[in-house]
């Protein structure tokens, strides 16, 4: 560690990317959070029904993220050539597929709310609650593409901090009119799960408008014509395609794994759902550090590819794999510490708070290998264009292991969800088999931007 200090460059660079990216997916997380903690004054049925109905919108954004983080790729190393206009023309590559995926899902949102529910649940009340909120959330998939595109135009171009103001105008938003909507305040009725899927969706939308009116109006580098986002072609779609299809499986099917945790969960019973949507979400709130860290690697590496620097992106990757750990172990100490006090605001019966602590304290000791796995899958393999091989690990580890464990603890076993939730957790340990040979090997490393030229 003490090498790691002494290299000023990285370590300047490595905070400069991942605060910026941490605080605004900790603002982002918090947006849960708030919703989780007022909903949570409706009762359990009404936290599980918002918690399922976000395992949907879950799914959304994770296919989202592959496609923008499929992008990012090009874009990062784009950068480290300071090659502006392929930037703008994947950029546009990334909204257009980013808004076919929008209406597609938005689409069956809004027809098929109440189906969607019932695969997620058998409660009837959870499944009526969790279609109304569905269907006024719909509209908001489409505003989500806009942020989330930009966004990652913005950090890969190492500009991190206006997706973390526009995240935070949409949760400070969000939360004040959850408090107007949920509960009836300033002459409007109350309107319970259905205020919170209101008030979720005007802050979507005006931290969209937030984010594309400051590009546009700074002439920022991103800001682009319509020519220059449509200036791709098929040559250009296929090599994207070759890069980030494996990006986009990841994140869509890993997305689908997590929805099918919480369906074994479901098979325990509502206060289980409930148990691990508190648990989750605080969870989350912890580790954006984790993920602000996997995010800023992906682009240093990235950026040292694109330059042609690619024994600096080896030199990065061994020093973030040794800083990931160590990160871990420290949000695992204070989730250990912290979690009886951080779950009592919640309104649950005294056996749901005691599972949900007992899941906290489990999260607590995996964090550290946890820590590493999320930086070496999203952060350094990513950024080195090497999708292919972490898609294959992380979607072996969790659907050929860890959604069949749970299944097994939950419906046939019928084991409580704090023993299901650890059998899931040793996945974690399977994973980091592969992540630290391909480390070692160097094969991770490949500059796709170079297989664009033709393009």
């Amino acid at each position: 560690m003490k090498k790691i200090l002494k290299d000023k460059s990285f370590i300047t660079t490595m905070l400069t990317l991942a605060l910026p990216i941490t605080f605004q997916n900790f603002i982002t997380s918090s947006l849960n959070l708030v919703d989780n903690l007022m909903i949570g004054r409706l009762g359990e049925e009404a936290i599980a029904a918002v918690g399922l109905a976000n395992q949907y919108f879950f799914i959304f954004m994770l296919c989202l993220s592959g496609i923008n983080a499929g992008a990012s790729v090009f874009m990062s190393q784009y950068w480290g050539k300071k090659d502006i206009l392929s930037i703008k023309k994947v950029l546009g590559l990334d909204i257009t597929i980013g808004f076919i995926a929008s209406l597609a899902f938005g689409g069956a949102a809004l027809i098929f709310a109440d189906q969607i529910m019932s695969l997620l649940s058998r409660d009837p009340r959870v499944i009526e609650l969790g279609g109304e909120y569905l269907k006024i959330i719909s509209i908001s998939f489409i505003f989500t593409n806009f942020t989330q595109g930009f966004s990652s135009a913005l950090r890969s171009s190492e500009q991190p901090k206006l997706p973390m103001y526009a995240s935070l105008i949409g949760v400070l938003c969000n939360a004040f009119l959850n408090w107007v909507f949920i509960f009836g305040n300033l002459g409007v009725r109350p309107m319970g799960v259905a205020g919170a899927a209101l008030a979720t969706t005007i802050a979507r939308t005006l931290e969209m408008i937030y984010i594309i009116f400051m590009i546009y109006a700074k002439n920022n580098i991103v800001s682009s014509k319509v020519k220059e986002l449509f200036a791709f072609n098929m040559n250009f779609i296929k090599v994207y395609f070759n890069t980030s299809t494996a990006v986009i499986a990841n994140e869509l099917l890993w997305a689908l794994g997590m929805t099918a945790y919480s369906v074994a969960y479901a098979q325990i019973g509502t206060s289980a759902v409930a148990t691990m949507q508190i648990a989750t979400t605080l969870n989350n709130m912890f580790m954006v550090l984790c993920i602000g860290l996997a995010s800023a690697a992906s682009i240093m590496v990235g950026n040292k590819i694109g330059a042609n620097e690619e024994d600096i992106a080896v030199d990065y990757s061994h020093k973030i794999g040794k800083v990931a750990p160590m990160l871990g172990l420290l949000i695992g100490i204070i989730v250990w510490v912290l979690a009886p006090q951080i779950v009592r605001p919640f309104n649950v019966e005294a056996e749901t708070f005691k599972d949900t602590v007992t899941v906290l304290r489990i999260m607590a000791l995996i964090c550290p290998i946890r820590s590493y796995n999320v930086v070496m899958i999203v952060g350094i393999f990513r950024g080195g264009g090497d999708t292919l091989y972490s898609t294959l690990v992380q979607l072996g580890t969790v659907w050929f292991y860890a959604v069949p464990v749970a299944f097994l603890g939950a419906a046939i076993l019928t084991v409580p969800v704090t023993t299901v939730y650890f059998l899931i957790c040793t996945e974690e340990f399977i994973k980091i088999i592969f992540e630290r040979k391909r480390l070692k090997s160097g094969k991770w490393i490949k500059n796709v931007v170079e297989e664009c030229k033709a393009a």
